[in-house]
């Protein structure tokens, strides 16, 4: 706004009236960060507060006109800071880089370019992140470096500060990963670097100026992994060269640095066909199918639309933990259980998300394993929990390798907000591939009783964990919300399973994510799989009834606001 048009506020708004009141009110709103001044083309005041800015930024533009990007993320845990906070942050930059030739200034953030670089500062207060990145040509990585370290500690400090309640964790993401076409940087958490120098220490930096590696790259330069200002002209031409070689430009980028997309065949809102459902073949290798991309732009569009939807993070959607007991002590092998696990494994990868995989657990490992995942700050940074579960079960249990039970109300009282607070408020996706016949702890004592004699340890630590069970689980009324379950079978039913191929829930579950995810909900798709399941496991009965009997999946849905969760495949909110 003009500096008239703020004179004008002040004097409808307020009982000043004199320019020296005026002078004082500018520099009590300036006091605060929530004000800042600048001078347009002309050498004309004007100001700004990012509270009332109407405009979003969307994408990371800056990334798209230099190779080279650092950037840090802040995550807020503890006791997070209320909204004008961020717009402090944003003002403090501002005031901070005042030389930068452009400045904009949006709701969400700000972005201040030069010559040599390009700075940017994105935050979402509902998911209590603030991102900082800077771009740049490989010769000024040095400044670049400078430019985000400086940027960091000033952030850091200004929250420290002013909102001590407040545990800020650092993570640095690889540069190197984004430049060679890699959508899931690696990432640093809390690196040394981002720690604030004491009064009379110089920036933090190190002495290492050796290649390194990443991932299946060797002889990555030292700059684009850790922080370092100075360059020799020898080191900035082998990492001209490096660039050169490995850089890989964002794809869909057209000469105005906007991102063109078109929809595709398969990213239609179409109907499911009968020619998919007709699928009872176990030969293909799920691991090898396509994933078909979010491109449809009425679905892209929900990406920042967090009333409509679950808050999707980025490049990571969030963590996958699977539990595979495969190898009983009593009952022997679970054939094509593997099956089901790198299938899960390699579509979750494709997705966007950690995958954790958990192997024969005992009934108390099953627990400690999940709690132990619950306590990671990891999922401070994630959007999402899956939770998969395969395994002998029955009526509300599965079983851990030494045929005890686990009851599923332990396993979601577990994860509930209150239990996995990195968590709360963001959706926990349980996914079960296990029988439900009988009472299971009856029907694993008598399995025990006809294996072993009747004072065995084992039928004496089954009946001991028993009870300690059905203790726990006398816990009434524990948030349940924010969950949705995919259980393969209903009550009293059994799960089909293959020795070649895996399970048909999962099976299932894989080639539908893979071909629908990129336009469909998570309820939705499972409401699909569920209809799938269905209708093969009844062909395969009219077939063969004495081996095949009709399995209905089950889901159970406890989501809030009445949003949706959309998993956008390959697509990381960049337009």
């Amino acid at each position: 706004m003009s500096e008239k048009l703020l004179h004008h506020l002040l004097i409808t708004k307020t009982s000043f009236t004199t320019s020296d009141k005026m002078k004082v009110a500018v520099k009590l709103l300036q006091s605060f960060h929530l004000l800042f001044e600048m001078t347009d083309s002309s050498q004309r005041l004007s100001y700004t507060m990012p509270y009332f800015s109407q405009e979003y930024f969307t994408d990371l533009t800056a990334s798209r006109r230099q190779p080279v990007k650092l950037s840090v993320d802040m995550l807020f845990g503890g006791l997070t800071p209320p909204q004008y906070v961020y717009h402090q942050i944003s003002v403090k930059l501002l005031n901070d880089l005042q030389d930068c030739s452009e400045k904009a200034v949006r709701k969400n953030g700000v972005e201040l370019r030069d010559e040599a670089y390009t700075l940017q500062l994105l935050h979402d207060y509902k998911s209590r992140k603030l991102s900082i990145s800077v771009t740049s040509a490989c010769r000024q990585i040095g400044n670049a470096w400078k430019m985000l370290t400086t940027s960091v500690h000033s952030t850091v400090k200004y929250v420290n500060s002013t909102w001590r309640a407040s545990k800020i964790t650092c993570i640095n993401l690889c540069a190197h990963c984004p430049l060679v076409g890699e959508k899931r940087p690696k990432r640093f958490i809390n690196p040394s670097w981002c720690r604030p120098p004491k009064d009379g220490e110089s920036l933090p930096m190190t002495s290492d100026s050796s290649p390194g590696r990443c991932g299946t790259y060797r002889d990555v330069p030292a700059c684009l992994l850790h922080p370092t200002f100075q360059l020799s002209g020898d080191e900035l031409q082998k990492l001209s060269d490096f660039v050169k070689t490995n850089y890989k430009p964002p794809d869909n980028i057209g000469h105005s640095g906007a991102a063109t997309h078109t929809v595709g065949t398969d990213d239609v809102l179409s109907d499911v066909s009968d020619e998919e459902e007709d699928t009872t073949s176990t030969s293909e290798d799920l691991t090898k199918l396509t994933l078909v991309p979010t491109t449809n732009q009425s679905i892209k569009s929900l990406f920042i639309n967090t009333s409509k939807i679950y808050k999707m993070t980025s490049p990571f959607r969030g963590r996958a933990l699977i539990i595979n007991n495969n190898k009983y002590r009593i009952g022997g092998e679970r054939l094509g259980s593997s099956y089901d696990v790198d299938n899960t494994f390699a579509l979750f990868r494709k997705m966007g998300f950690e995958v954790v995989k958990q192997k024969d657990l005992t009934a108390e490992g099953i627990l400690q394993c999940i709690q132990s995942e619950t306590r990671d700050e990891i999922h401070n940074t994630y959007g999402m929990f899956f939770l998969f579960l395969f395994a002998h079960g029955a009526n509300g249990m599965i079983h851990g390798v030494d045929s005890q039970p686990v009851y599923l109300t332990q396993i979601y009282s577990l994860i509930n907000s209150t239990n996995f607070p990195n968590m709360a408020g963001k959706p926990k996706v349980v996914v079960i591939q296990a029988c439900r016949v009988g009472n299971s702890v009856s029907q694993t004592e008598q399995n025990i009783q006809q294996s072993t004699n009747s004072s065995s340890p084992e039928l004496s630590a089954l009946r001991t964990h028993q009870q300690e069970a059905e203790t726990s689980t006398g816990q009434r009324n524990f948030d349940v919300d924010d969950l949705l379950i995919l259980h393969s079978c209903f009550e009293n039913s059994a799960s089909m399973k293959f020795d070649y191929g895996g399970s048909l829930l999962i099976r299932t579950l894989v080639r539908t994510l893979h071909r629908h995810g990129c336009h469909r909900d998570l309820a939705d798709l499972f409401d699909i799989v569920k209809h799938r399941v269905r209708k093969i496991s009844g062909k395969l009965k009219e077939r063969t009834p004495t081996v095949y009997v009709t399995q209905t999946p089950v889901v159970t849905n406890t989501l809030t606001g009445r949003r949706k969760i959309y998993l956008f495949p390959l697509f990381y909110g960049e337009w």
